[in-house]
């Protein structure tokens, strides 16, 4: 057995992410979800850039995409003093025990007391992360990226969760890419009313947790839905600050350093799965773009939301404010013109907490996980291939709806 050590320094996506706002003491309504909070001029460095540097922890609780039928940015102050009193109430139920909570395989109360957290609930005033489009949902993917993941699913057929690595997610391998939360559930996630899947059909397992089949409330700190308190599995961010450049440091295995200094973008003939970013000033906004994306692909995994496309035409462009002595704002546009019909913009607010430690993350590739999780598969050959097809019965519903969701949005646009 081993353990890696994992140094972030490489080019990656920054932040992980969904979650927002501020405690409801400190609150007021955005005047509009397009602009940047108050003015506040930031602090300087010694070399004149604006000072960043510190732990940022992002721990309210947001749903990403705008509930169905929801049309407003912002909950009142009479809902957000509910979601507290039943954040609360959730909490107290975890610390005993007691919360009903269901885990991967859909065990009862699985890690209740584990999810307990004893910091005070944050609950975020936006309705949604997403804050452009207007409506606060994902844009429709366009319809040759509709034809490539329905391509996706067939070369998934027959092969079983465990056939080699590529079946596996990223994370079980250690491998950094442009990070899962940052992007949500990239439009898989069901709206409205969850589909009615007989248990026979499909396995009890899967049926409460196959990638796409909810849209789950995360926070930046790795937080859990269901209205209780973030778990902080992720820890802070800590920006570290050198002239021309500046690093993200996160206790997981993403971190950034990113170039201020001018250089240019790297050649498109050099894509990798933590992209390559580079940095400017806008005023005392960071900018940081993130191009050369490849994610892993073709072949489906089912335990997290994999993005939908290559990457090959993604930008991810993030922007950071500082917007008071210990709050600042960050943004992030995902512009993707060969998977969405236009790009989408989340908002979140951070908060400055020195007192968090970050600490480096203990990596269990090398350990007895992987070769356990293949070689159970060859020993089961017949779940192993279950669990993807349950997979993809679950996810073909909201396919056909993604289809349908395109063709309509093309139609519109032709007539405009």
């Amino acid at each position: 057995m081993g353990c890696r050590r994992l140094v972030l320094i490489g080019g990656s996506a920054a932040v992980l992410a969904v979650a927002t706002s501020v405690p409801l003491a400190a609150q007021a309504p955005q005047a509009t979800a397009g602009s940047a909070a108050a003015a506040y001029t930031a602090p300087r460095t010694a070399w004149g850039d604006p000072d960043f540097e510190g732990n940022w922890r992002s721990l309210q609780q947001i749903e990403f995409e705008r509930p169905t039928g929801e049309t407003r940015a912002f909950l009142t102050d009479e809902e957000i003093q509910a979601k507290y009193a039943e954040a609360e109430r959730r909490n107290a139920l975890r610390l005993t025990g007691k919360l009903e909570n269901r885990g991967f395989r859909n065990q009862a109360n699985y890690n209740s007391v584990v999810g307990y957290n004893p910091e005070k609930a944050r609950i975020a005033r936006q309705t949604s992360a997403i804050i452009d489009p207007p409506d606060g949902r994902i844009p429709p993917w366009t319809l040759k990226q509709v034809d490539y993941y329905e391509f996706r699913e067939e070369m998934t057929v027959g092969r079983g969760d465990a056939d080699w690595t590529i079946d596996r997610p990223p994370s079980e391998r250690c491998l950094p890419i442009v990070n899962i939360p940052t992007m949500g559930n990239w439009g898989l996630a069901h709206r409205g009313t969850r589909p009615k899947v007989a248990a026979a059909t499909v396995g009890r397992a899967r049926l409460e947790n196959a990638q796409g089949f909810k849209q789950s409330e995360i926070t930046l700190d790795g937080g859990a839905s269901g209205g209780g308190r973030p778990g902080g599995t992720q820890g802070a961010y800590r920006f570290v600050q050198t002239p021309g450049f500046i690093v993200i440091l996160k206790n997981d295995y993403n971190g950034q350093t990113i170039p201020m200094d001018g250089r240019p973008a790297v050649s498109k003939m050099y894509r990798n799965w933590r992209g390559s970013q580079r940095g400017h000033w806008e005023g005392d906004t960071l900018v940081v773009v993130t191009t050369n994306i490849q994610y892993p692909g073709p072949v489906i995994d089912n335990y997290q939301p994999t993005y939908p496309g290559t990457g090959e035409t993604l930008t991810l462009t993030e922007r950071y404010t500082r917007t008071g002595p210990e709050t600042l704002e960050y943004r992030y546009t995902v512009d993707d013109p060969g998977v969405y019909m236009r790009p989408y913009t989340a908002r979140h607010d951070f908060e400055l907490d020195n007192e968090w430690k970050t600490s480096y993350n203990l990596c269990h590739e090398g350990h007895d996980d992987m070769p356990s999780a293949l070689g159970s598969g060859r020993y089961d050959e017949l779940t192993s291939v279950d669990n993807n097809t349950d997979g993809r019965l679950l996810r073909a519903p909201r396919l056909r709806d993604i289809r349908a969701e395109s063709e309509a949005y093309a139609e519109k646009m032709k007539k405009q």
